[in-house]
């Protein structure tokens, strides 16, 4: 009933602000944009619906999105259909001229939720280089998102959306730089002593980005502070770190290439990983973490393109960590995707994935997805 609430007032903002528009207003807007009435504010819906058909060959036990860490290395066998529109998403973009600067509002949602709930995907406010809110990490690189149909993306890459307090500088036409206090994590492996965790400090983030129209190049990083404090007395406090390399370069109008490069101890907290494990006496120790991304696109007409992407990571596992703790994760998506009409697109992607634990045992999957999607703007 909540979440009916939630649609409704959406819906309702919309629908209304649309009615009430003069064709005054119309006219003085770009295509897409609406102005709410009796007001300087603007705005657009965004979003689209996708459908989604998956089948898998192996044991996976994400059936939603092509989460290779959830890979069984028991030598299981199975498979499985599964169809699905979790994908679906809605946006609203507001902006409204100021004294100091046009501010930008955003929000967006899609049903990634438990048992498909609606849930808060972006919601943020900008205006003149500030940022509060939630969105993309300011570690990670959101514009060399695989274009990929799968959901998740690669597992052993720098993917996370954190609330935080962000400041971009302009350095030139083509650079900036930016810093940024974020919601830290303390998911960690937990010692055997009776305690409980903390996160005394934000995460702390850093980017560099240097732009060209046939090629940009990032250079990130952040540090953090995880803390397990003994119910007894006493605490451990680790220090964690990363750095992320990544970029795009277009070889010609139809060939696009995307490459990102991890690593750090307590890299696991900017992609949803464990940041430390156990050393042989029982104390946390952060986990040494790497991985990397090679990605192409290539546009084979107007209409019709492909993705190619490869990934793996790696964690350096401690002494104290279980025989099936993650070590070793590859990732490889193949697709052919068509525009059929106007903001619309269909395709075909070939999913394989492996998982390697610490005594290696390993596992494989294989998958094949067909979705059909289309953009509202």
């Amino acid at each position: 009933m909540k979440n009916f609430y939630i649609y409704l007032f959406f819906f309702s903002v919309v629908s209304t602000s649309i009615k009430a528009q003069t064709a005054n207003d119309t006219a003085e807007l770009e295509p897409g944009w609406w102005k709410i009435p009796k007001t300087e504010t603007r705005f657009k819906v965004g979003g689209y619906v996708k459908f989604d058909l998956i089948h898998d060959f192996d044991p996976i036990a994400s059936p939603d999105f092509f989460d290779v860490s959830k890979i069984p290395t028991d030598n299981s066998e199975g498979e499985s259909t599964h169809m699905l529109a979790k994908e679906s998403r809605i946006n609203l973009d507001f902006r409204v001229p100021t004294k100091i600067g046009e501010l930008k509002a955003f929000i967006e949602g899609d049903f990634y939720g438990t048992s498909s709930v609606f849930r808060l995907r972006h919601a943020y406010i900008e205006i003149r280089g500030w940022l509060a809110g939630q969105t993309w990490s300011n570690f990670m690189d959101e514009n060399i998102i695989p274009n990929t149909l799968d959901f998740e993306k690669p597992s052993a890459y720098a993917f996370a959306r954190h609330a935080m307090l962000r400041y971009k500088f302009t350095i030139s036409k083509n650079s900036y730089f930016s810093l940024a206090i974020e919601e830290p994590s303390a998911l960690a492996q937990i010692p055997s002593q009776p305690g409980t965790f903390e996160s005394p400090l934000p995460d702390l983030t850093a980017r560099y980005r240097f732009s060209k129209e046939w090629v940009h190049i990032q250079l990130s990083g952040f540090i953090a502070k995880l803390r397990y404090r003994y119910t007894a007395g006493g605490k451990d406090d680790l220090a964690l770190y990363g750095f992320n390399l990544s970029g795009q370069v277009n070889f010609s109008k139809n060939d696009k290439f995307i490459y990102q490069g991890l690593i750090g101890p307590g890299l696991g907290r900017m992609r949803g990983g464990l940041s430390a494990g156990l050393d042989e006496t029982g104390k946390l120790k952060a986990l040494d973490d790497h991985g990397f991304t090679l990605g192409l696109q290539h546009d084979w007409s107007p209409s019709l393109f492909s993705c190619a992407v490869y990934n793996q990571g790696a964690v350096d596992n401690t002494a104290g960590q279980a025989v099936n703790s993650l070590h070793k994760l590859n990732y490889v998506a193949v697709d052919l995707q068509w525009k059929f009409i106007k903001n619309a697109l269909t395709g075909i992607e070939y999913l394989h994935g492996t998982r390697e634990d610490n005594d290696n045992s390993t596992g494989k999957a294989n998958r094949i997805q067909f979705s059909v999607k289309y953009a509202f703007n």
